[in-house]
């Protein structure tokens, strides 16, 4: 893994990165439904976390390219803020992708604007993208059912302000829709 990782800062680099995505490990060693307590998993996953990304940390410094732990299928806010605060560094912060928060929201998770008011301290990156709630499915801002004006309000309470990313394929009337609405410019 701490391979591929370099590789990808190296790739980066030639491209000019100033983000790279890494999805949450709570659902790469586990399932959504595995219990995270402090005595049990999160701190084995907290450390291989770091055993991976501390060599490539002076790298990243080099670049100006910070990694961001994406929400994937995190049920609890904790696991995941408890991580990026582990490393105690702004190269390592929270990225919220609006349709997994969502999705995962119809298990019993944090909504995506709840994930803002927790970890706006830490947060960094969104991918913005509207879902039905049954999957990842991408679709065009304000087609699904994502409470946008929850979430951008959120969003300026807590002054957050990450790069948003739209992860679409319909890019263009996605960004009109958030502009007629007022929530962005």
């Amino acid at each position: 893994i701490a391979r591929r990782h370099r590789q990808s800062l190296e790739y980066g680099a030639e491209l000019g990165a100033t983000h790279m995505v890494l999805h949450s490990p709570f659902i790469w060693f586990g399932n959504a439904h595995t219990n995270y307590m402090p005595r049990s998993e999160r701190q084995w996953m907290i450390d291989i976390a770091h055993s991976v990304l501390t060599p490539l940390m002076p790298m990243a410094e080099r670049m100006g390219c910070a990694f961001v732990f994406e929400v994937c299928s995190d049920l609890h806010v904790v696991p995941l803020l408890d991580l990026v605060r582990s490393f105690d560094s702004p190269l390592v912060r929270l990225s919220i992708d609006t349709g997994h928060a969502y999705v995962m929201q119809q298990s019993g998770g944090p909504t995506p604007e709840q994930w803002v008011y927790e970890g706006s301290e830490l947060l960094e990156h969104v991918h913005v993208q509207d879902v039905d709630g049954q999957a990842d499915r991408h679709w065009t801002i304000g087609k699904g059912n994502i409470n946008w004006y929850a979430f951008f309000k959120a969003l300026r309470e807590t002054g957050s302000n990450p790069r948003l990313i739209l992860e679409i394929d319909e890019i263009h009337p996605s960004a009109e829709w958030l502009t007629a609405q007022g929530l962005v410019q």
